[in-house]
C-alpha cells in the first residue's frame, strides 16, 4: 500500500453530526462494562504542566470486545483562557486502525472530553441513585454544570428539579437563561447565599459540584445527608473525609488512576481500602451492586479515563463515515521515505 488517507473532523464537523445524547451514554456504558470484563488497556494519563494550574494529558487507550477501538486524546487544560475568549479545555483526538495501527481520522477532542465526562456521571447514577431522585443541586454554573443537566436527565426521567449556584452570579444568570428553553419540563432554581445552598442540599438526591480547582474543600461533612448521590467532579472540592468517613460506597471508573490522585495528593483523607473502591464496570455487569439501600450516602470519584474517550470518537468516526462528513487529508503519498 502507498497512498494513506485519514478523515479530519472539526468540531463544526462533529457537531453537523446531530449525535443523540442516549447514544453518548449508551456508548460510555458499553466501554466502561467492558473495561470491568478486563478486555480493555487503560495506561495512566501522562501530564505536562508546563504553567502554573495548567495541564496538558496524553490519553491513551485500546477497546476490547465486539467494539474494538484504539486511540490517544491529547487534551489541554488552561483555565485562564476563559478571560482571553478561548476555550478552558480543547485537544485533539487520534483514532487508529486495530490491524495496521494506520491513522484514520484526528478529531477535535473539545465535544468528546465536555460530552463523555457528562455521560460518565449519567451511567453512575443510573446504578447508584436512590429510587425517587426528583431534586439535584449543582455547584457550578459553566460548560460541565450545564452538561451534566442534560445527560443526567435523560437516565433519571422523574428528575424534576434542579438547584444552581456559582461564585459567580452573571454565571448562573447565563446558565438559567441557556438551560430553561432547553429543559423546559424541569424547574431551575438558582441559589446565592449559604444559606439557601443548605437548603437546596437538604432537599436534594443528588449534589454535584462542577468547579475550578481551589485551595479549599466547598462540601464538608456536616452539609450532606444520607440517602444521597454525591458527585464530585473535582476531587479537591469536597472536604476529604467525605470518601472515608461519612460515605458508605466508593464508586470510581479506575482504581489506578484514583490512586495515583491520591499520591498526588488529590484525596487529603485517604481513600477507602482498595477493596473497598467499587469499580462502575463492575455494577454494570452486576458483580457488584451500585447502592444496597435508600439510605446510603455513595460518592463517586471520576477524573476522566482515555477508554471512554475512545469509545464516542469510535461513534463519531462511524456517523461522519455514513453521513460523508468531514475532511480527508493525505497522511502519505508513498511507503519510501528515502531521499
Amino acid at each position: 500500500m502507498s497512498k494513506h488517507e485519514f478523515r479530519y473532523l472539526s468540531q463544526e464537523d462533529i457537531l453537523s453530526l446531530n449525535i443523540p445524547y442516549m447514544d453518548v451514554i449508551d456508548a460510555v456504558e458499553h466501554v466502561m462494562s467492558e473495561f470491568g470484563k478486563g478486555s480493555c488497556q487503560l495506561p495512566v494519563k501522562i501530564h505536562v504542566n508546563s504553567h502554573p494550574g495548567t495541564y496538558i494529558n496524553a490519553m491513551p487507550a485500546y477497546v476490547g470486545g465486539d467494539k474494538e477501538a484504539q486511540g490517544l486524546k491529547w487534551v489541554a487544560g488552561y483555565p485562564e483562557n476563559r478571560a482571553k475568549g478561548l476555550p478552558v479545555t480543547w485537544g485533539l483526538m487520534v483514532m487508529n486502525d486495530c490491524e495496521t495501527g494506520a491513522v484514520t481520522a484526528v478529531m477535535d477532542a473539545r465535544w468528546i472530553t465536555a460530552i463523555r465526562t457528562a455521560a460518565v456521571t449519567a451511567v453512575t447514577a443510573k446504578y447508584c441513585k436512590v429510587k425517587d431522585t426528583t431534586t439535584m443541586t449543582i455547584i457550578g454554573a459553566g460548560e460541565q454544570g450545564r452538561w451534566n443537566a442534560r445527560l443526567l436527565k435523560l437516565v433519571i426521567p422523574e428528575l424534576k428539579k434542579i438547584y444552581i449556584g456559582d461564585l459567580y452570579p452573571a454565571a448562573i444568570e447565563a446558565y438559567l437563561n441557556k438551560m430553561r428553553p432547553l429543559m423546559p419540563d424541569v424547574e431551575f432554581v438558582p441559589f446565592y447565599t449559604e444559606e439557601e445552598r443548605q437548603a437546596a442540599i437538604d432537599e436534594s438526591q443528588i449534589l454535584l459540584t462542577a468547579t475550578q480547582r481551589g485551595d479549599k474543600p466547598i462540601i464538608y461533612c456536616e452539609m450532606l445527608h444520607k440517602g444521597m448521590l454525591g458527585i464530585p467532579l473535582e476531587s479537591t472540592a469536597w472536604e476529604g473525609k467525605t470518601y472515608t468517613r461519612f460515605a458508605d460506597r466508593f464508586v470510581c471508573d479506575d482504581r489506578n488512576l484514583v490512586a495515583t490522585y491520591l499520591a498526588d495528593g488529590k484525596y487529603t483523607d485517604g481513600l477507602p481500602p482498595v477493596e473497598d473502591q467499587l469499580i462502575l464496570g463492575d455494577i454494570i455487569n452486576g458483580v457488584v451492586p451500585g447502592r444496597v439501600s435508600e439510605d446510603e450516602f455513595v460518592i463517586t470519584s471520576s477524573h476522566g479515563i482515555a477508554l471512554s474517550d475512545v469509545a464516542v470518537g469510535k461513534m463519531i468516526l462511524e456517523k461522519a463515515e455514513a453521513q460523508g462528513v468531514g475532511t480527508m487529508l493525505t497522511l502519505m503519498e508513498e511507503t519510501d521515505i528515502i531521499r
